[in-house]
Parts: C-alpha cells; structure tokens; sequence
C-alpha cells in the first residue's frame, strides 16, 4: 500500500508490505537501482546504509513492542533520501508517523528529508528502550530467585534464551551506531542528531551492562547448581560406607561363631555344650536377620 504522508517542499511516499513488483515499479518511476531497493524484502537484514547515486539508502530494524519475549521480534525500516523525495518502505504499520506529519509537517516548521530520517531513526533506536527494562526485569527476578532458598527450578534455559536476546538487540544497536555516523558525516550536528547519538549510547550501555548481569548470574547458577550435587554426593557416600561397615563386621562375627562352634564339637564338649553352642549361634542368626530387615 502506498501512501503520501507528505506533499510540500519535498514529498514523503510511504509504502507499506510491498510486493517485488511494486518495488521494481518504484525503482524505476524514480531511478533507483533495483538490487538496492529490492534489499528491503529480505526479512534478516542488517542495518546499513549506502549512496545510490543521488539517493541516499538506509535500513534501520525496529524492535516491535508486541512480541517483548520473541528474541528476533524486529522489522526492518527501509528510507530512500533525496533532496525532493524521501520513500519509506516497512512490512507493518508505523504508528509514529503520523506523530512526525503532526508534530513536524505543519506550517512554521522547516524540515527536510534528512530531519525527517532522523525523526525515524530516532524512534527505531527508542524501540529498544521498552526490550532493555523488560530484560533488566527479568534478570532482577531470577536472580531473586536462585537465592531465595525456598524456591526451586532450572534457570539455565530462561538465562540463555535473555542473553540471546540481549546479544542480538546489543548487534543491532551497534549496526545502528555505524548508520548513524555514515548519515551524518557531512551534515552540521545539531540538538536532535545529538539527542539521537545519546541515545544509542545509552542503550548500546544499558544493553552490555545486562549482558554482563546475566553472564555473571548464569555461572553463579551453575556453581551453586554443582555445589548442591557435590554435598549430595558427600551424604550418599558416608551411608555407603557406613552400611558397608556394618555388612563386613556382622558377616565377620558370624563367621568367627560358626568356626567355634565347629572346633567345640570337634573337640568333644559335651552335647549340652554343643547344644547351648548351636543355641546361641541360632540366637545369633535371630539376630543377623533382624538386622538385615532393619537395614
């Protein structure tokens, strides 16, 4: 769907899930390289920009704030910049457009397409603001509760799946830096495009400083996860060798009881001898069995 957002000292064409010949169709009606334009279809790419003669081409990835837990949950934001034209060409709506037509395209206001790129690229890089709280959340509530002692679960596969997330929102911010710089090589810094730079720092900051937390809180997990099977193994091996004790000296006991009631009657006592002999060795395997069903 394409749509004018803008129609003034330059125009703002807006296009939205376009189709490849759509694409093909706008590469030509304004003399745009197809390769170039035909980049916005693919799903996974990378922030970049580059010079298409004398358009300027620049892909941003906005973070969609419906799908917090969905690691790859970004769309890409394509915008062709000239002097008379600026195109923007995304899969889903963009809600802050219309924000930037009421704010910014009204009579008073100067603006040019290179202010308007800023605009959308200031709201790309704001998109990973809502992502970064809810990670440092996330990773505030498991870390309570790996030392709460009354809670029990597995926390390795929620700790990896943040840190994922985390490295791939950290990549993009990066990628996002790079665009940055190359947009505004030439251009005279003011307020905003400062304000823009700030803010990528300061979520490219936010985002290593819980990639560290969660790093950190994954290999306290593992070690105090190894520590607990070790005291495990310690208490399984004392009993071990404690019953093993016991077995040797019962069956030594018996063994030595059986021998002398053997010499005795060899050696002719008395058959009331051997008889209290053989009681008291049958009094003894009493006491075997019961000390076998009691272990």
């Amino acid at each position: 769907m394409e749509k004018t957002i803008y129609q003034g000292k330059f125009t703002w064409l807006d296009v939205t899930q376009p189709h490849k010949i759509q694409l093909l169709d706008i590469a030509s009606k304004f003399n745009l390289h197809a390769y170039t334009v035909q980049d916005c279809l693919e799903p996974d790419h990378l922030p970049k920009f580059e010079i298409d003669g004398l358009a300027r081409f620049i892909i941003v990835r906005i973070y969609n704030p419906k799908e917090l837990e969905t690691p790859h949950s970004v769309q890409d934001l394509t915008s062709k910049l000239r002097t008379d034209i600026t195109i923007t060409i995304h899969r889903l709506p963009q809600p802050y457009f219309e924000e930037i037509e009421k704010k910014y395209l009204v009579p008073g206001h100067t603006m040019t397409p290179c202010d308007v790129a800023t605009h959308i690229i200031w709201h790309a890089v704001n998109s990973y603001l809502a992502p970064a709280q809810y990670l440092d959340d996330e990773v505030d509530k498991i870390e309570s509760a790996i030392f709460a002692r009354h809670t029990r679960g597995k926390f390795e596969e929620k700790l990896y799946h943040l840190r994922r997330m985390i490295s791939v929102n950290k990549k993009l911010l990066i990628l996002t830096e790079s665009v940055i710089d190359e947009v505004y090589r030439d251009t005279k810094s003011n307020p905003f495009i400062q304000d823009l730079k700030d803010l990528n720092l300061k979520l490219h900051s936010n985002y290593e400083h819980i990639h560290e937390d969660v790093s950190n809180l994954l290999n306290i997990y593992i070690s105090i996860s190894a520590h607990k099977t070790n005291e495990v193994m310690k208490v399984l091996t004392i009993f071990s060798v404690f019953f093993y004790a016991a077995h040797f000296y019962r069956g030594h006991l018996w063994d030595e009881l059986q021998i002398h009631a053997r010499i005795t009657t060899q050696m002719g006592i008395s058959g009331q001898s051997a008889t209290h002999a053989g009681d008291y060795c049958g009094h003894l395997h009493l006491v075997q069995t019961q000390k076998v069903d009691v272990i």
